[in-house]
Parts: C-alpha cells; sequence; structure tokens
C-alpha cells in the first residue's frame, strides 16, 4: 500500500485467523506525532491509529486504515478544509508476491477520505508499487489529483531494515515528493522527507522511536511547524 503503510508507525498485527483461504489481522497505535511524508497530519499532536486487513492465499489483498488528524485553520482557513479536528480513513487493494528467495513486489490503490473535509482538501486516490532486494526496498505513489487540489502528484522512495542483536530493528527511509501545483504545502512544489527509527517489543506491546525531519522551512508549512524534525514515540498492542 502506500507508504502510509510503508511508514515507520510501529502498528502491531493481532493473531490472525484462517478463513475461507484468508488471512485476517488487525492492528492498533498510539503516536505522539502522525506524520505522513515527513509532515504532521495531527497538528504535532498524538494521534491513535488502527486498521485491519485481509490477505488471500493467491497474494490479493484488501484493508482499511484510520487515523485522528487535526489540521489547525487559524493560519490557512483556506487551506485546511475546516479540518480541526476528525478522522482519515483509507481503503487499500493489491496484490504482494515473491519473485524469488530475495526479490519480492507489492502493487494496488489506495484511497485517503476524509468524512469531516468541508470539500477544500478533497478525498483523493493512488495507485503503488514497490520492490524489496533482501533488506533494502524502492516504492511509488502516484495520484493524478492529489490532496489539496494540487494536481498530478508523484512519491518515490527508498528503505533499509537492519536488524539488531536482542530484538531491535533499526529502519532508514529517503522520500521525495513532486507536486504538478503549489497549494498543499504553500508555494513549495516538491519536498523531500528522511527518517531513522527504532524498534522493538516488551510486556506485549511493540514499541518504536523514530527521527524524522524534511527539507521543508516554517513558511512552506503555513507557519507551523509540521514539518520541523521531530522524535516521535509510537505503542503498539495487539487486540
Amino acid at each position: 500500500m502506500s507508504f502510509k503503510k510503508v511508514a515507520l508507525a510501529a502498528l502491531v498485527t493481532i493473531p490472525a485467523s484462517q478463513a475461507f483461504g484468508a488471512e485476517v489481522s488487525g492492528n492498533v497505535a498510539l503516536t505522539s506525532d502522525y506524520k505522513f511524508r515527513g509532515i504532521s497530519q495531527s497538528d504535532s499532536a498524538p494521534s491513535i491509529q488502527g486498521g485491519f486487513d485481509v490477505a488471500f492465499d493467491n497474494g490479493a489483498y484488501i484493508g482499511t486504515w484510520g487515523a485522528a488528524v487535526d489540521f489547525d485553520c487559524s493560519v490557512a482557513p483556506d487551506s485546511c478544509g475546516g479540518l480541526n479536528g476528525g478522522i482519515e480513513l483509507d481503503y487499500y487493494a493489491g496484490f504482494a508476491a515473491d519473485i524469488n528467495d530475495s526479490v519480492s513486489y507489492d502493487i494496488g490503490y489506495i484511497y485517503y477520505d476524509y468524512p469531516q473535509d468541508e470539500g477544500l482538501l478533497g478525498d483523493y486516490g493512488e495507485i503503488y508499487g514497490s520492490l524489496s532486494f533482501g533488506d533494502f526496498g524502492i516504492g511509488m505513489n502516484y495520484s493524478d489529483e492529489y490532496w489539496g487540489e494540487t494536481g498530478k502528484f508523484t512519491y518515490t522512495y527508498a528503505t533499509y531494515s537492519m536488524a539488531l542483536s536482542e530484538g531491535y530493528a533499526l529502519d532508514f527511509l529517503v522520500g521525495s515528493g513532486d507536486y504538478d501545483e503549489a497549494g498543499y504545502l504553500n508555494e513549495a512544489t516538491d519536498h523531500m522527507n528522511w527518517s531513522v527509527a527504532l524498534s522493538t517489543s516488551a510486556a506485549g506491546l511493540d514499541f518504536t522511536i523514530a527521527y524524522e525531519d524534511t527539507d521543508l522551512d516554517k513558511e512552506e508549512a503555513y507557519g507551523y511547524d509540521w514539518a520541523d524534525a521531530a522524535l516521535i514515540l509510537t505503542i503498539g498492542k495487539s487486540l
């Protein structure tokens, strides 16, 4: 799915059940700041998140994911769509499979829905694809009409995961977004983001602490700290 799935948010998978050749799993998490492609979607405040997936034996899957969002409208009321609090709901479907023992792929479509939006931001969809080569991964998402009426949008990214000793893992990401029109990020038509995250499990919980940053300045984020560097803690729990 999109980078919302690939992003370094610690979402815990509940024990899967087998039914009709499908595996059902769910996840729930609380994060200190919901950042999407390096930009806060929760006004730099905590967000509760969760969803579930159904994966079929042939590699196809469907699922949904939701998160609490908050776009403070005091600085840019014409650009935030009136979303002073609310939810984001994502719906996706795709196909994932192994090419060989070390290479796999994932392709699909995701739709982003903001039920409380007053029509200024706009729901939107993306097609996506990714390749994994062992611990490395590359991917791309594309929308022909992106959020905030910014036209066509392409997001490309690269990831690397490193298993550490005693149940710890270190994950890296570098991503780049290109917008057809300025709008969502004030006058910016492109941006980069990067992150590094350390994760582990203890006492039935999953913990991730991540450092995230972008190359955007405060003016490009409408005077907010949404795109500033941040240290983010995420805690997940099995349902």
